[in-house]
């Protein structure tokens, strides 16, 4: 398989992967065809895509760097952030605020007039239903207080529910994003794909490997920062006590941690991985 010692566990991980693992999630959107699903399942109509980027990597030299799963830019100029998120402090509407203003300094050149400026949407696909109101699906929209008109900014948010898994199209894709098994799945580009990460052997080469990239690349760079800021992005951010934890950990506790890091939903995790 070309992959290193640590390939049992990695299958046995990949196993238990899923789409609202934001990892494996970044993985299966490459494909084109899964994005395009997702978004005119979430819109309700066909969008068309351009040019995408995953794991996109924003600078802020007076801020906070940011790296996003999913940037997207359609065939009218809209540029779409799409975000899983399992940890509720990772969907606050203070980071989606702060994606799209990273967002619009990204895609408003100088020169351009203010009009042109696109729109800008920001979706966050949650495990569980963050703003608590039991609707599958949120739009969040400005408006003008003393009409009740739309402002139009040419800016939304999206909250996606994945703890509703009702009998309608949106219901059915949240359904897959929960699904370890393929064979599970109702939607045939997004069963076709996962069942190739999972199954097929080539697949599962290509997710050992991307894996072991993960470890490698901890090993070359300083494991223990690399970690740590995967831990971060992955949480929204960890406290001193767990980042010093860490720290103090040895080689093989930090394998394991790198091992397991797909499966990290909160700290009590990171200290279930580096207690074994």
């Amino acid at each position: 398989m070309g992959c290193s010692v640590f390939f049992q566990q990695y299958i046995r991980t990949i196993s238990q992967l899923r789409l609202i693992d934001d990892d494996f999630m970044n993985i299966v959107f490459k494909d084109k065809d899964c994005l395009e699903l997702l978004l005119s399942l979430i819109f309700n109509e066909h969008v068309e895509i351009v040019s995408y980027e995953n794991q996109y990597p924003f600078k802020n030299l007076h801020g906070r760097d940011i790296q996003i799963d999913v940037l997207i830019k359609t065939e009218d100029h809209h540029y779409i952030n799409v975000e899983v998120q399992r940890q509720s402090q990772g969907a606050i509407p203070q980071r989606a605020r702060y994606h799209q203003s990273l967002i619009d300094s990204y895609v408003f050149k100088k020169g351009n007039r203010w009009k042109e400026i696109p729109s800008v949407t920001v979706i966050f696909i949650t495990e569980n239903d963050i703003l608590k109101k039991g609707l599958p699906i949120y739009h969040i929209n400005r408006t003008i207080e003393e009409t009740g008109d739309k402002f139009k900014d040419g800016t939304e948010i999206i909250y996606v529910n994945a703890s509703i898994q009702e009998e309608s199209h949106l219901g059915r894709l949240m359904h897959d994003f929960m699904c370890e098994k393929a064979e599970d799945m109702y939607y045939e580009v997004l069963r076709n794909k996962v069942k190739y990460y999972k199954e097929n052997q080539e697949g599962r080469r290509e997710m050992c490997e991307i894996m072991d990239n993960i470890r490698n690349k901890g090993r070359d760079e300083g494991i223990i920062n690399t970690l740590v800021q995967q831990l971060k992005q992955k949480l929204g951010g960890l406290t001193p006590e767990i980042e010093l934890q860490i720290q103090k950990s040895t080689e093989k506790q930090l394998n394991e941690l790198t091992i397991h890091i797909f499966d990290v939903e909160n700290e009590e995790d990171i200290i279930e991985v580096l207690s074994c």
